[in-house]
């Protein structure tokens, strides 16, 4: 593990509340039986996913057999609605998961219980088996809402047979963004065979780009804001003018878009779009990929697809990046609270975890160790957790109706070329603003 890494596992050690570093060594403890109840919990997965879950309760149920977990599965966009309208009406269940956006919205409707008790209780856990950094992503101004489920920084993925094709060398931790656009232009090949940088490339004809990044989301933009010395909103959520529209922000987003408009080396969202839903990446029509960690075990098992993973370009302003992040929360009403608490324990930081680690990253330091032994692919992953910045999700219960929004919004109309990056993020922070005092 990178001392980068280790110094900053560290400082957020010394950040977190003496309960929870201090907490007792009752995870390994005799389990508690005498705990009897019945447990609802509600995810968004489906599928395949679903068999972790029966794993995980099924284990439980060895060590609690006097406590019912059912578990709830609301696949599809309507799954936060449904939850809330649950919440709204008394009958939501005990445990939910969380997406990030999420977390500042339903803190602030005081619809999640406060975990520290718990985690600091005689049924608690031992912090120090678990990276700071996720039980801070916990953590509403100090107060523990939520343990980690699983998650994913930003990493680029890169072809390992055309960088070989077009001379060039995996790329390494500390690359710059100079760096990363001559690996895109070199990767960019139109229909003759020339790549970006020669006076003969036509752009209209593209037949290999050198990167697919991410559009118009924000969470996969935020990085290249702090790369840049920028932000999205005030570190109190009252405002983004002054921040989205930044010199700071503005300079990033022209980089960013340039990648697209004046170099070419990126698929519009119209260009993938054209080709149906077909994986670029994975057929060669694109060279590297701007992106979590989800796909690479699906990468793994193709026959003869050769791939790998690096940490994101340094900025002007240095290495940063963010999470995309999953949580379990208990609800504040739950009558059921200690059974609750004794299965969100199991799987966030007991052998239940064992079963996401098969498919996610994972917050337990031991299962994270053994994932990058098995998969090597997964290490620069773990290994940009020392770039960390705050995420501009958890500053203000409306970023993701306001800021969010607005900012995807009058980014495309740059990108389209219908406005200059500048008036564009003016206008977005205008009615972000506006939106966020409603």
């Amino acid at each position: 593990m990178k001392k980068s890494l280790l110094a900053l596992l560290v400082l957020f050690a010394a950040v977190l509340s003496v309960s929870l570093t201090t907490s007792a060594q009752s995870a390994a403890a005799t389990p508690d039986a005498s705990v009897s109840a019945t447990v609802r919990i509600y995810t968004w997965e489906s599928g395949s996913n679903l068999q972790y879950w029966t794993n995980a309760i099924s284990s439980f149920n060895n060590l609690y057999p006097n406590i019912t977990v059912q578990l709830e599965a609301v696949p599809g966009a309507n799954n936060g609605t449904n939850l809330l309208a649950q919440i709204a009406a008394g009958n939501a269940p005990d445990i939910w998961q969380q997406g990030d956006g999420d977390v500042s919205k339903y803190v602030s409707k005081g619809a999640v219980a406060d975990l520290t008790p718990y985690i600091s209780g005689k049924n608690g856990i031992d912090a120090s088996t678990l990276y700071p950094t996720m039980l801070s992503m916990g953590q509403v101004n100090g107060t523990q809402y939520y343990m980690t489920k699983d998650y994913s920084p930003l990493i680029v993925y890169y072809n390992t047979d055309l960088l070989k094709k077009a001379g060039l060398d995996a790329p390494k931790a500390g690359w710059t963004w100079a760096d990363f656009l001559n690996y895109a232009q070199k990767l960019t090949i139109d229909a003759n065979g020339n790549d970006s940088t020669s006076a003969k490339f036509d752009a209209k004809h593209i037949k290999q780009w050198g990167v697919q990044m991410q559009w118009t989301w924000d969470r996969a933009i935020e990085p290249i804001i702090y790369q840049g010395g920028g932000s999205f909103i005030s570190p109190d959520g009252k405002k983004t003018t002054g921040f989205m529209n930044s010199d700071a922000t503005v300079s990033a987003m022209q980089w960013y878009v340039d990648l697209y408009n004046k170099y070419h080396v990126a698929p519009t969202n119209s260009d993938v779009s054209s080709f149906n839903g077909a994986d670029l990446f994975q057929n060669g029509q694109v060279a590297m990929m701007w992106t979590g960690i989800w796909p690479a075990d699906g990468y793994a098992q193709v026959k003869g697809f050769n791939f790998g993973t690096a940490p994101l370009p340094v900025g002007p302003k240095g290495a940063a990046n963010v999470l995309c992040w999953a949580g379990f929360g208990i609800n504040a009403k739950s009558q059921n609270k200690d059974a609750a608490w004794l299965f969100l324990k199991y799987i966030t930081a007991g052998d239940g975890a064992k079963e996401y680690a098969k498919y996610a990253l994972t917050a337990v330091k031991s299962l994270a160790d053994a994932q990058q032994a098995s998969a090597p692919y997964k290490a620069a992953a773990y290994t940009s957790l020392a770039d960390l910045k705050p995420l501009a999700a958890f500053t203000s219960p409306k970023f993701g109706d306001c800021a969010a929004k607005y900012f995807d919004q009058e980014l495309e109309t740059a990108l389209k070329g219908a406005a200059s990056v500048k008036d564009a993020m003016t206008k977005a922070a205008t009615e972000a603003d506006t939106c966020l005092a409603g």
